[in-house]
């Protein structure tokens, strides 16, 4: 395999405030051909920010392996950039982990945190691929409890034992099917589990616009206009499906149609109705469940397919 080497990796963070990760630690393990540990190490940083409450709280399975103060001491981010650039752009080298989405993320957040230039490299994500093998989802931890993976001295939620532990599940599925990591990761079904950091640059910016969407529908929850362009809709109110909405700029076209003419979005429709005005539940066409239909009912909510309100709208 002209001397490739394997880098596994995992990033735990302070918090994800506002959907951005700020990162403490950064584990890693490099690995020869064989999957035989080269080198590894947990990248200890200074996330400059508070901590979830709930990572120290002793709720629930996640909890930081060391002290606030401890990650306090440490130096920050940027102090590591060009030992973690190299780590992921060195040549003849491939990177994985598990749910490495999250962590390419992170990654992408940490660079834009502190102004440095994204680092390009892609990732072999083991959780896709074993979960779409074995058809079933599954932790990390859980995963190597069926691979028979010793996990005795590693510590859940320690970057570094993290990497380590998705490299001897990888490990073990190499024995258990007779292939090669890299057979693994250039088959067909490998080659769909990379995620590249432009791929979840995109994706971010599909989920801000989606939320910058979103929030403009809001706006416009239990709103009548003063001056209706026209009153086609006028004393109606609606509720949309969720299907509606996954749509975000159909549903704020649609929503804003609604409002110029008279009519009123409300995010769920309760209480009773002011005189004269009438409730629909609004679907891309009309459900047929009829447990469904009996509870909008109890409601006073009538059911009106897109088709039905096209017609009432100008």
């Amino acid at each position: 395999m002209n001397h490739k080497s394997f880098v596994f990796f995992d990033c735990e963070c302070a918090n994800v405030f506002d959907g951005v990760g700020k990162i403490c630690s950064l584990g890693y393990v490099i690995c020869d051909d064989d999957l035989n540990i080269i080198e590894s190490e947990d990248v200890v940083m200074n996330p400059e920010c508070d901590f979830d409450w709930y990572l120290f709280s002793g709720k629930g399975e996640c909890r930081l392996a060391y002290s606030k103060d401890y990650f306090r001491s440490k130096p920050n981010y940027e102090a590591y950039y060009k030992d973690i650039k190299k780590l992921f752009t060195t040549g003849n080298r491939y990177i994985a982990g598990f749910a490495v989405s999250n962590d390419v993320g992170f990654v992408n957040d940490a660079n834009e945190r502190y102004g440095l230039p994204y680092i390009q490299f892609r990732a072999f994500d083991l959780e896709r691929y074993l979960e779409r093998k074995y058809e079933k989802k599954q932790k990390l931890s859980e995963w190597a409890l069926e691979f028979g993976v010793d996990t005795e001295k590693l510590q859940s939620h320690k970057s570094e034992d993290d990497a380590i532990m998705t490299m001897l599940c990888l490990k073990a599925e190499c024995q258990r099917s007779g292939l090669s990591v890299e057979e693994i990761f250039t088959s067909k079904e490998g080659k769909d589990c990379f995620v590249s950091n432009e791929q979840i640059l995109e994706q971010a910016a599909e989920r801000a616009y989606r939320r910058e969407v979103t929030e403009k529908i809001k706006r416009l929850y239990n709103k009548k206009s003063p001056m209706p362009r026209f009153k086609s809709v006028q004393g109606y109110r609606f509720e949309l499906d969720r299907k509606i909405l996954h749509d975000v700029d159909q549903a704020f076209e649609l929503v804003k149609r609604i409002y110029e003419n008279g009519g009123m979005v409300c995010e769920r429709i309760t209480g009773r109705l002011p005189a004269g005005e009438k409730a629909f539940a609004l679907f891309i066409k009309e459900p047929e469940n009829p447990h469904f239909l009996k509870k909008l009912k109890e409601r006073g909510v009538e059911t009106m397919s897109l088709d039905e309100l096209e017609k009432l709208l100008k």
